[in-house]
């Protein structure tokens, strides 16, 4: 019998399922508990990107001269209830400080040394898994209407060189020819080969929840209401079950994290970027490749079940009932740049990304309470960094000394 504590992991999203599936690989003993199905909630509907290649935090210098127009359009690519204002309003002061220049090249690092790390770690896991067979190794095209559009971006793909990443300007006529179906309407953009998305966000969490259970880890249906503190450890409680002491425990609860590391003395600014799609079976257009529409602030993914349509950031909350003109929006503005589309008899969907002001996550040990780690906060990001995250929280419970510097994730910088 291992030596090695028992872990507990509160969420089985896509991050949850990573970590679990790391930890038992170092023989741990692992427990996943969710109150739905394994990556039914946001890993569910995500774009299906391993998006390693986008170095560049959401706050950046010079964005709230586009942000106020954004932020009062409530089908824009990044809305605000109003009705949410006053809540998001310190949250809303943190990211105008990860906006300045200093605190956006820091985020930048952060970024980049996560991302570095990210597609080495998923190779780990898909060949442990079996699930490399997901992976698709197509590229992304980076595609604009707009020819100022195309000036604009020039820097930000300047900046991923900077980083080694391979970036490819091309002309509209030239995409065309990678992508027939685009639109006479593109001017142009750029190509990033080294991009990757899977054929189901959704079925590699079914893959790493199967491969959890068959190296014998349990997950468990169960919503979790309270963790705290008691002795030298810590005590969680289910809904309509025992409290029990963990071992070790991970917060990996996604947008949902907050209140537990509150209820251990660790207020931390968490949020949600709320993000929409369709899902269109059969949409009279073909993809090989990820495309980004920056311009208008979403995605077009092709993968197993269909074109998936989506992106785009609402601040709401995690209650407030979803607003489906948005993917109305999503759609009016896809058939501009792909004429072709269909997107009759598609499924719209509604997930909540856990994000942090300057697009950092939270990989951190507790500050109050020994045996705690903190996964959560990945926004854009948490399928492409979920098992660098996975090695990174083994690696803070097993003692060892990480292979990146965790501090710029750590749960009490702000």
């Amino acid at each position: 019998m291992s030596d090695l504590p028992h872990v507990t992991i509160l969420g089985a999203g896509v991050i949850g399922l990573a970590t679990a599936a790391t930890l038992l690989g170092r023989g741990h003993a692992v427990t996943v508990i969710d109150r739905g199905e394994p990556g039914g909630a946001t890993s569910r509907g995500n774009a299906s990107g391993i998006a390693w290649t986008d170095v560049a935090p959401l706050a950046s210098p010079g964005i709230w001269r586009k942000a106020p127009g954004w932020l009062f359009d409530p089908l824009g690519p990044l809305s605000l209830r109003p009705s949410y204002a006053i809540s998001v309003l310190p949250w809303m002061l943190r990211f105008v400080a990860a906006s300045r220049p200093a605190s956006w090249r820091r985020s930048i690092s952060a970024i980049a040394a996560l991302n570095a790390a990210a597609v080495p770690a998923w190779e780990r896991l898909w060949s442990e898994t079996g699930s490399g067979g997901r992976v698709r190794r197509e590229g992304c095209l980076d595609v604009f209407d707009k020819p100022r559009e195309i000036a604009a971006a020039r820097a930000g793909w300047q900046l991923q060189r900077d980083h080694g990443i391979e970036v490819h300007e091309l002309s509209g006529d030239a995409m065309r020819e990678m992508e027939p179906d685009l639109g006479p309407g593109v001017a142009g953009g750029a190509f990033i080969p080294g991009w990757m998305h899977l054929d189901d966000p959704h079925g590699m969490c079914l893959d790493l929840a199967a491969h959890v259970r068959a190296r014998g880890g349990t997950i468990e249906a169960g919503e979790a209401v309270h963790v705290g503190r008691s002795g030298d450890g810590t005590v969680l409680r289910l809904r309509d079950g025992p409290v029990r002491k963990t071992e070790q425990l991970v917060i990996a609860c996604g947008a949902w994290s907050r209140r537990f590391a509150t209820a251990l003395g660790e207020d931390v600014p968490l949020d949600t970027e709320r993000g929409y799609n369709i899902t269109v079976p059969e949409p009279g257009v073909s993809f090989r490749r990820f495309v980004m529409l920056a311009g208008y602030g979403f995605v077009l993914s092709p993968i197993g079940p269909g074109l998936r349509i989506g992106g785009a950031v609402e601040f709401a909350g995690l209650d407030a009932a979803p607003n489906w003109k948005r993917v109305d929006a999503l759609v009016t503005r896809a058939k501009r740049v792909v004429p072709g589309l269909n997107t009759e008899r598609g499924e719209r969907w509604m997930g909540f990304r856990p994000s942090l002001p300057d697009s950092l996550p939270v990989i951190s040990p507790s500050r109050t309470t020994p045996g705690v780690t903190y996964a959560f906060g990945h926004a854009h990001h948490g399928l492409t960094q979920a098992a660098v995250t996975g090695d990174l929280v083994a690696d803070l419970i097993a003692g060892r000394a990480p292979a990146i510097d965790l501090s710029p994730y750590a749960i009490d910088r702000f």
